[in-house]
């Protein structure tokens, strides 16, 4: 009996906690995750407050993540015609980094945005949308009021090499770049956001950046900290990656990270943030389900 009863405590002990590190994560779980959610990812102790995606339930797919204050913005899209496709109708979600709690958001017309692979907030109530052949400088308190974009953005249609995977802000400028599997093509370009102003719904290539660095492969987001130093994730159906970049692209270190992971920022408090798109309706056959944003304390990175 001693043996079993050990064994009983030992079972019980951990689904306590596992229902304490579930009952944690902030936001609205979805329905469908009837296993839970994967609990040994790669630096997982790193991976801190912890909070669902919103909108799983309705088969959006996070995509990009910027900061503003005290609240999260995220960008996704909804697979359309069904989750076999890669393109839908984008959303922004507004979420309070306290609670987790949604507290506004607006959508992007139909038509004009497929993916809303990057997001970046540039000030003065602006936030950059990056899709994969269009920017969106939005007019935060007009979208948010109305619950969508219309009439409260101005755009640039992008070519050349030029590709809006996923974007950032230096404190000054713009910077976007490309998820590629092709070395020569994983750049990230650094954009002058006067375009808007002087190219408002026109097209822009590569000529028109003010510099371009060298990424790592299969880059899916960017962030810039405080000193300069800039973050860029990495990441695919089967790992994902963190790098640490200087200022010329070269790569200062890298760390293993969960599947899927996405877009990437630094909050006004300096703290870096990420979030993964596995555990998404879309992506139920993966073998990691980690559908949240959480903050990334660098210190525990290994």
């Amino acid at each position: 009996m001693r043996p079993r009863l050990a064994l009983l405590v030992s079972l019980l002990a951990l689904a306590g906690c596992a229902t304490t590190a579930t009952d944690a994560v902030l936001g609205q779980a979805p329905t469908y995750l009837a296993d839970g959610p994967t609990l040994d990812v790669p630096n997982g102790p790193a991976l801190q407050h912890r909070i669902w995606t919103p909108a799983l339930d309705e088969s959006f797919v996070p995509q990009g993540l910027a900061s503003a204050g005290d609240v999260l913005y995220l960008s996704s899209y909804r697979p359309t015609p069904d989750l076999k496709a890669n393109t839908g109708p984008c959303r922004v979600f507004r979420i309070d980094i306290a609670s987790g709690r949604v507290t506004g958001g607006f959508d992007v017309p139909p038509g004009t945005c497929t993916h809303s692979g990057g997001l970046a907030y540039v000030g003065q109530d602006r936030l950059l949308l990056a899709d994969t052949r269009q920017l969106f400088l939005i007019d935060l308190p007009r979208a948010l009021a109305s619950g969508s974009s219309q009439g409260a953005a101005r755009t640039l249609k992008i070519a050349g090499e030029l590709r809006g995977s996923y974007a950032t802000f230096d404190g000054r400028d713009a910077w976007i770049g490309t998820w590629t599997k092709e070395q020569p093509k994983a750049r990230m370009f650094r954009l002058d956001l006067r375009l808007f102003d002087t190219h408002d719904g026109q097209t822009i290539a590569e000529n028109l950046a003010q510099e371009s660095i060298p990424v790592p492969l299969e880059a899916q987001g960017a962030a810039f900290d405080r000193d300069g130093t800039l973050w860029v994730s990495a990441s695919n159906s089967r790992w994902g990656k963190l790098y640490r970049l200087g200022r010329r692209g070269e790569v200062m270190a890298e760390y293993p990270m969960v599947a899927g992971l996405e877009d990437l920022t630094v909050d006004a408090r300096g703290r870096l943030w990420g979030l993964s798109e596995s555990g998404t309706r879309k992506y139920l056959h993966w073998a990691t389900r980690f559908p949240y944003i959480f903050r990334i304390d660098t210190a525990q990175l290994r």
